[in-house]
């Protein structure tokens, strides 16, 4: 009797004991892949770049420099990769130059790129905080290991043309423009990143967006200039030319702008009216078309498919280039072929029409000056490429009586 008491004794400490234990989880929806920023856990998958980030300019003792327009961009292992089992390398980044630094985040386990978010635009010094890393801040202002620069702005442009394009302050009245007048070409580009040479002058003629040849002049331009342009004869024949001036900057940000239409008095071969009338002695009938450019097409006009042509003009340009090439599109310009290279002034140019037919079909002569830029020479107007069609037949046709006969 006493036996069974004891162990009945025994058996109710024990429950109480693990009753007493017993933990209870005050947080159970408690989720660290949400409460944590991505870079406080092991993640199973990591992203990295299509294509290694190069940089633009070294600074400093052989700190690279790299430029993003937009506000992630990875930074890439000191060591190549995370190791397993080894103490994580921790990213710190500033903004103010070394004066105050923040923690960007660590990598993890075999993550070779960190993915950073930047808050600004603004000079990002990135140090790296773990094995195999200088880890000591020497001097005042800690040297970056590396300078990641977010620059999402373009830059800024201003432009200007002298004599002005008015007449008027309401500007109602356009300033005729004529042949050889020469215009002043004025701007100014601001931006603290802008890219060496890349600023750029460039002129098209006729009326936008219906003409998109842009030719560009030679040289690349300082920040703040004025440049002396003489209208050409080509801006009689459209009655238009506009100027644009284009910069980039070290993030890949392009900017341009472009002036209001400059109108240029046409020239009478321009306005596409015949006299009514001409003397009997001006007029052969038996004397051969010459036209003004021997195998450049005319806007609107039909070259039949798998034809050769026979180019025998060029622009006065062209003697400036040796790199000459004859290019064509059939979509408007949205793509080129090239159909003739090593065009030579003086030299005919044999090249094939197209096989397929199109009306969206141009020409182009381009060349390229000593910077490697693309330099367009001449386009012409829109023609068109067609295949003959079959002949049809006009007439009544026989029809076989019931016998077949």
């Amino acid at each position: 009797m006493r036996l069974a008491i004891r162990k009945t004794a025994w058996l109710c400490i024990a429950v109480a004991l693990i009753a007493g234990c017993k933990q209870v989880d005050e947080n159970p929806h408690w989720n660290p892949r949400s409460d944590y920023p991505a870079w406080a856990y092991d993640s199973p998958v990591y992203f990295r770049p299509s294509a290694e980030a190069k940089p633009v300019e070294t600074v400093g003792k052989g700190i690279d420099v790299f430029y993003s327009r937009g506000d992630h961009f990875f930074v890439r292992h000191p060591g190549g990769s995370q190791l397993t089992g080894a103490a994580r390398v921790a990213v710190w980044f500033s903004t103010d130059e070394g004066k105050n630094w923040e923690t960007a985040g660590y990598f993890g386990v075999e993550q070779t790129h960190f993915l950073f978010q930047a808050e600004q635009d603004a000079r990002h010094w990135v140090r790296f905080v773990g094995p195999g890393q200088d880890n000591v801040a020497k001097g005042p202002v800690p040297l970056p290991h590396r300078i990641h620069v977010v620059d999402r702005k373009a830059p800024e442009i201003a432009i200007a043309v002298r004599p002005s394009p008015w007449d008027d302050k309401e500007k109602k009245v356009p300033h005729i423009y004529k042949v050889g007048d020469e215009v002043s070409v004025g701007w100014a580009v601001r931006d603290i990143n802008l890219a060496k040479d890349s600023i750029r002058l460039e002129s098209c003629i006729g009326d936008v967006p219906f003409q998109l040849a842009w030719g560009r002049f030679r040289g690349a331009l300082p920040k703040t200039g004025r440049r002396i342009v003489k209208i050409p004869p080509e801006a009689a024949r459209e009655g238009a030319i506009r100027f644009r001036i284009e910069a980039e900057d070290k993030a890949g940000n392009v900017a341009a702008v472009m002036t209001t239409g400059l109108h240029v008095k046409r020239s009478k071969k321009s306005t596409g009216k015949q006299p009514t009338a001409r003397p009997a002695g001006d007029f052969n009938a038996d004397a051969p078309h010459k036209p003004a450019r021997p195998g450049w097409p005319d806007a609107g006009s039909l070259i039949r498919c798998e034809k050769k042509q026979k180019l025998e003009w060029l622009p006065e340009a062209a003697r400036n280039y040796n790199n000459i090439a004859l290019q064509i599109t059939t979509n408007n310009g949205l793509s080129w072929k090239t159909v003739a290279e090593k065009v030579e002034p003086g030299t005919p140019v044999i090249w094939t029409s197209p096989k397929q037919s199109s009306r969206f079909c141009r020409l182009r002569l381009i060349a390229t000056d000593g910077d490697g830029q693309m330099i367009l020479l001449a386009q012409s107007g829109m023609f068109r490429v067609s295949s003959p069609r079959k002949p049809t037949k006009i007439g009544p046709e026989k029809i076989r009586d019931f016998d077949g006969h």
